[in-house]
C-alpha cells in the first residue's frame, strides 16, 4: 500500500528536484562514499584521515602552529592538540621553535617524512581511480560552493 501525498509532501518533492538540492545530495553522497573507501585503505595501512590531513599538510607546507592546522582542517584546536601528541608520541611530528617564546610549530620528523612518502603514492592513486576529473568550470562551481559556506558561517568549525 502506497502511502497517499500531502500537499506538503509534493512540495517537498518539488524541492528535491531543484538543481541545487539535486547537487547537493550527489557531492554528499559522493563524499560520504569515498571518504568511506579511503578511510578503509587508510586503516589497513595504519593511517587515519586526520593522521594523513596532518601530515600533508606539514610536508608541503612545513612547520605550521596548531591554530593553523585546526583551521585548515576546520576542526578545533584542542582536537589539533590531541592528534598532535599521538603523531608526537608516534615520533613522526615533532615541535620546532616558532616566532613566539610560548607558541611552538609542529613539523615532520624524518620518520614522518618517511611515512608520508611511502603512503601518499598509494593514496592519490585511490583517489585517481575513484574521482573523475572534472572541467575547470565545474572545479571552479565547486570552490564558490565552499566559499558560499564560509560567507554563511564564517567560524572554524562548519
Amino acid at each position: 500500500m502506497q502511502k497517499r501525498l500531502t500537499a506538503k509532501m509534493e512540495l517537498f518533492l518539488d524541492i528535491l528536484k531543484s538543481p541545487e538540492i539535486v547537487t547537493w545530495r550527489a557531492i554528499m553522497n559522493a563524499h560520504k562514499e569515498i571518504l568511506c573507501v579511503l578511510e578503509s585503505a587508510l586503516q589497513k595501512e595504519g593511517f587515519t584521515v586526520p593522521r594523513l590531513q596532518i601530515m600533508f599538510h606539514l610536508y608541503f607546507q612545513g612547520p605550521l602552529p596548531p591554530s593553523a592546522i585546526a583551521e585548515i582542517l576546520s576542526v578545533t584546536r584542542g582536537n589539533i592538540t590531541a592528534f598532535l601528541k599521538r603523531l608526537t608520541n608516534d615520533k613522526v611530528v615533532k615541535t620546532v621553535p616558532g616566532k613566539s617564546e610560548g607558541r611552538p610549530k609542529y613539523a615532520l620528523t624524518t620518520k614522518g617524512t618517511r611515512e608520508f612518502e611511502a603512503i601518499f603514492p598509494g593514496h592519490s592513486a585511490r583517489v585517481k581511480a575513484l574521482v573523475l576529473p572534472m572541467t575547470a568550470e565545474a572545479v571552479e562551481q565547486l570552490n564558490k560552493i565552499q566559499q558560499n559556506a564560509a560567507e554563511i558561517c564564517p567560524t572554524v568549525l562548519r
